[in-house]
């Protein structure tokens, strides 16, 4: 339902690149989360890592209401267009069913273990399903910065893919993807999830 609404505003929106922040507040909005906070960590090593997302409650008092709070780590060492897909395939994640998410160290490393190694192996588990949300949830980001409305003038401006990557501030490899006939296809597969 929260990405619905994202990708409702992301169409509605006529400037591009979309602003991730902006993308939070109506997160934030809607109810999702209290607070979410996207943080640079210059230590984290892109090629092990581009980013993270913790989910925690605070108290301002000891009676007072839970605040929800999201971080965003990610990677200031990765080029922008990465930084934003990071960061915006973290706040997808803000949305993640309880059964998606990770909660201990072991589920931790089981995820990992399923990113970098085949998702396919005879050990079926819970970090199967969080790794494929996780895979998802990067095509689910790249459908949000790169509206199919934005996909219309990028088409009928006939510029170069590189010129197209800068305007919507992405990665060249996916606004290749975007530009894909079969795209509006995939788009939709990868929505109904």
């Amino acid at each position: 339902m929260f990405l619905k609404n994202l990708l409702e505003a992301a169409e509605a929106q006529d400037a591009m690149p979309l602003e991730i922040e902006e993308m939070a507040e109506k997160l934030i909005t809607a109810g999702c989360q209290d607070e979410i906070v996207f943080f640079p960590d210059e230590q984290m090593d892109p090629s092990i890592l581009r980013g993270v997302h913790y989910r925690y409650t605070i108290r301002n008092g000891v009676y007072s209401d839970p605040n929800f709070v999201t971080l965003i780590v990610y990677s200031p060492r990765l080029s922008i267009g990465w930084q934003r897909i990071v960061c915006c395939k973290e706040l997808i994640h803000t949305c993640d069913d309880p059964v998606e998410r990770t909660n201990t160290p072991d589920e931790v490393t089981g995820l990992i273990d399923k990113l970098l190694g085949p998702l396919s192996t005879e050990n079926f588990g819970v970090a199967d399903i969080m790794a494929a949300k996780d895979k998802l949830a990067l095509y689910q980001a790249l459908a949000l910065l790169f509206p199919l409305s934005a996909r219309e003038q990028a088409l009928a401006s006939g510029s170069q893919v590189s010129k197209i990557a800068d305007w919507v501030k992405l990665p060249e490899s996916l606004v290749e993807i975007v530009l894909d006939e079969e795209w509006p296809e995939i788009r939709e597969a990868i929505l109904s999830f």
